[in-house]
């Protein structure tokens, strides 16, 4: 239900190209309320009337533009964890600084994409619905994790670290493009939260008593 028409899709790659970046280039200027149909189809050499038989509308634009963004996200994620062997803990660590690295380029979209998350909620829910769509992308990425490491029971199990792990790295990307905090001192918090989580809270010991009482 998000998907450009077929119209769109039979385009040649270099003119959706030529489209989507026009669309980040605005969706990175402002927030997707005050984003300008005029200025996209300006920047794409495209007439109002083509937008329409290719979207129904902005936002429709703006969630297939944040999809292909997020493309190069994922494939860079691919490449961090097959480096790290798998790594889970230190792909964390290094995927906070290349997205930091990426938002010193490309600040203004990352603060909006936030933001408009923040202040939009049926944008938001579109967005949740949409990644509930494409799970089985995230199964594709869960495969290259090395479990042996992890001391978990089920795949259920390793998608609630992954969730925990998702709330430190985005809340710390939050911190440093919203709140302007420094990157190395966030690094550290985030650092420090998947140590513990990889350490446990519990000690040995209080933990068999509890489970036996």
């Amino acid at each position: 239900w998000i998907m450009p028409t077929t119209t769109f899709l039979n385009l040649p790659k270099n003119k959706q190209k030529k489209i989507i970046e026009a669309s980040l280039k605005e969706f990175g200027r402002v927030l997707l309320s005050d984003a300008s149909i005029n200025k996209i189809i300006k920047d794409a050499n495209i007439s109002r009337g083509s937008f329409y038989n290719y979207f129904k509308d902005i936002n429709d634009l703006y969630i297939y533009s944040l999809n292909s963004y997020k493309e190069k996200f994922i494939k860079l994620f691919e490449k961090t964890i097959e480096n790290a062997e798998g790594d889970l803990i230190e792909t964390t660590k290094i995927m906070y600084d290349k997205i930091i690295y990426y938002c010193t380029i490309e600040k203004n979209i990352f603060k909006n994409i936030f933001l408009n998350m923040n202040y939009n909620i049926s944008i938001r829910n579109r967005i949740e619905c949409e990644n509930n769509d494409n799970k089985y992308k995230l199964i594709e990425l869960i495969s290259k994790i090395n479990q042996e490491k992890l001391n978990i029971k089920t795949e259920e199990e390793l998608f609630y670290i992954i969730d925990m792990i998702l709330g430190f790295v985005i809340h710390g990307l939050i911190e440093t493009i919203i709140d302007d905090k420094n990157p190395e001192i966030v690094k550290d918090k985030i650092t420090k939260q998947v140590e513990i989580l990889k350490r446990g809270i519990y000690k040995e010991e209080k933990w068999k008593h509890f489970l036996d009482t």
